[in-house]
This record gives structure tokens, sequence and C-alpha cells, in this order.
């Protein structure tokens, strides 16, 4: 027995690889209903179709007592043409990856027994593009039975987590559904009230800073208004309320010179921009205690900060 060929309309997610999703390979085919094959030819159906059409172009130029007559006889006409096969009965849809199948057909509304040449094209747009993870949409008829569908999904950006629910969120903080963090490990994690809306001003900030960012577990919005970022030793670096460029400068210079983030430090507090605020874990030593450390002021107008002196619990500088 010869093997089946495989379907064109056949598909294989790929695994997502860094940020951004990968498009899925040819247009996705959704079956709405059977369709029948009677003993009419295409030519038919196209008669059939042009009739149909040539009627409700008349019930809209007629009016007054004649239009609810030529309602009823429009509407049995339409039914007489869903029958010779002008319901729609599929739906091609191309740019889907993360939108279900069930999202987008409850958005089009549309089934078998819809009359193709009625159907609200727009309308249904509209409708698509209320579903959370489509920017943009573009419905078309093809006759006989056929809608296609171009969408453009929105992109996750990042986990948000926010009064013990989770959520993944486009760039713009749009939510996009409910998550766990398990099954988008590749996006980075926010929590707190505003974290999925700041998120991707904060990793903007952040993309130079790769060895920190390759460091983190999560980013922390304290009462949105300032972030403190965990990092995977337990580390808490508290940035402060804006200026965060000039304290990400510093922090990067003292892990460079003195190798902070491999220290056994509970917290590196960086709200004040004179100083550097060093907590040791409790572990550290029996009289471990807060050390405060000037960090210098900024040497020019760029922000740079200078290199501040670290004194350890023992005296030292």
């Amino acid at each position: 027995m010869a093997n089946r060929a495989a379907s064109p309309y056949e598909r294989q997610l790929p695994v997502p690889q860094g940020r951004r999703t990968v498009t899925t390979k040819g247009p996705r085919q959704i079956q709405l209903g059977r369709t029948r094959r009677g003993p009419m030819g295409a030519k038919w159906q196209l008669l059939c179709a042009a009739f149909v059409a040539s009627a409700v172009l008349y019930g809209a130029i007629v009016g007054g007592q004649i239009e609810k007559i030529f309602n009823a006889t429009v509407t049995g006409a339409e039914r007489a043409a869903v029958a010779m096969g002008f319901g729609v009965k599929r739906v091609v849809v191309e740019g889907q990856r993360n939108a279900t199948d069930f999202a987008i057909t409850t958005a089009l509304g549309a089934g078998p027994e819809t009359f193709m040449l009625a159907f609200d094209t727009d309308a249904a747009k509209d409708r698509l593009e209320a579903v959370p993870w489509i920017r943009h949409a573009r419905v078309m008829r093809l006759l006989p039975s056929t809608l296609q569908v171009e969408i453009e999904e929105r992109d996750p950006y990042a986990i948000w987590q926010n009064k013990r629910q989770t959520f993944v969120v486009d760039s713009e903080g749009v939510v996009l559904a409910p998550a766990l963090p398990q099954a988008f490990p590749h996006l980075p994690l926010v929590v707190g009230e505003g974290a999925g809306k700041h998120a991707a001003a904060l990793y903007q900030t952040l993309e130079p800073y790769t060895d920190l960012k390759s460091r983190m577990l999560a980013a922390l919005r304290v009462g949105d208004r300032r972030w403190t970022l965990k990092l995977r030793t337990g580390t808490e670096v508290m940035l402060p309320d804006g200026n965060i460029e000039m304290a990400l400068e510093a922090l990067q210079k003292l892990e460079r010179e003195r190798g902070v983030f491999e220290q056994d430090i509970a917290a590196i507090d960086m709200r004040l921009l004179d100083r550097i605020t060093l907590r040791l874990r409790e572990t550290a030593a029996a009289s471990a205690q807060d050390t405060t450390t000037p960090a210098g002021v900024p040497t020019s107008a760029t922000g740079t900060i200078n290199q501040p002196a670290i004194h350890q619990p023992n005296g030292r500088t």
C-alpha cells in the first residue's frame, strides 16, 4: 500500500527562539462544515450567485410595501444559494501563531448557513481586531464557500505577574492571555502593579548591560514608580525612581572592579544617587550590618558616576 501523501495544510509549530515567535509555514485551514458535492458545476453555481446578487441589488432599490415582500423572497433565495454551495464552509487563515482557531471562528461569526455574498467582511475585521492576540486583520471572500483571513498578531514580550495572577503581555503592556511562566520560558518575568505596561521601557534600558540581564530572575515594580531587580543568586538591586541609566553605569563599574554580583550580598540599594548601600546576608558574618559608601557625583552632563569606595564592616576600603 502506498504511503499517504502529506496534506498541504498540515503544519508543525516550531519551538520559539528568543523573544520573537516564528510564523508557521503555509496558511491555516479551518473546516466549518461538510461540503456536499452536487451534480451542478462551477458555472451553474456562479449563475446562481449572480441571480441572488441581482435579487439583493433589486431589494436595495425598491421600497415601500414591496420591500417587505422582497425581504422574504431574498431570505428564501439566500437559503437556496446556501443549499447550492454558497455557505461559508472553509476559513483559510494566514499569520496565525498564538490566536486559537476558536477565537478566530467566534470573531468571524460565520458558519455553513451563512450566505457568502451577505457576509459583512468589515464587521468581521473589527471583531477580529478585538481579539487580544490580533493587532490587524483583513477578511476576503473566495467564492463559492471560502473566507480568507490575514492577521498580524501581537508579539508576546513579557510575563506579567500581579495579585497572584499571571499574564502574557506585548511591548505596549496589552494583556494577551492568561499564562504560566513555564509556557513562555524565553520571556522575562515582571511583577507588580504597572509592571506589564513599563516592561519594554525597562528592558530597552537594560539592553547594553548584558551581564546584568543574564543574571536576572525577575523585575519587581515598586509602587508603580521604580524597579527592583531580583538576581538568580537572590541579590536584590534596588534602582532609583528616575536616572536609571546613571545607576546602571555605577553598578556595572562596581561589578567590573569589585565583583559584587559574586559576593554574599542580600541587597544593593541604589535609590540615592550620591551613595550605594550594600546589605550583607546574615550568613556572611555574625556582625553583618548595612555599609554605606559615597558614590561620587556626576563628572559631566552625560551622567557618568565616579567609582564608589566600598567600606567593609572591618573598616577596610
